[in-house]
């Protein structure tokens, strides 16, 4: 029983992110809004001390999450973190398109 809910947790948060992915919804866009904020305009260094301790702690959180046994909910927080990354990326890249078209 265990198992089939922690399917229906991660396939829960799997469409949550699909959803917000691929509609562009604006939680997502937020979210990439507000951690662009922490590191933009700012040097390398600031940003991997900025930066760096947030990931780890979400990664950190997710095992923990893991070890407790919530295997479905500590997978679908993994693909949250995909999720927005890969927002960010394709953010980035539109806004660069849009400076070199501009």
């Amino acid at each position: 029983m265990n198992i089939v809910f922690d399917i229906i947790e991660f396939a829960a948060i799997a469409f949550f992110c699909w959803r917000g992915y691929m509609g562009r919804q604006l939680w997502l866009a937020l979210t990439v809004h507000l951690l662009g904020r922490l590191y933009q305009n700012k040097g390398f260094f600031r940003q991997l001390f900025v930066m760096g301790p947030i990931l780890v702690g979400w990664l950190l959180l997710c095992h923990w999450l893991n070890h407790l046994g919530a295997h479905g909910l500590a997978a679908g927080f993994m693909l949250l973190a995909m999720t927005i990354a890969l927002y960010t990326m394709r953010d980035l890249e539109e806004r660069q398109k849009q400076e070199r078209e501009g």
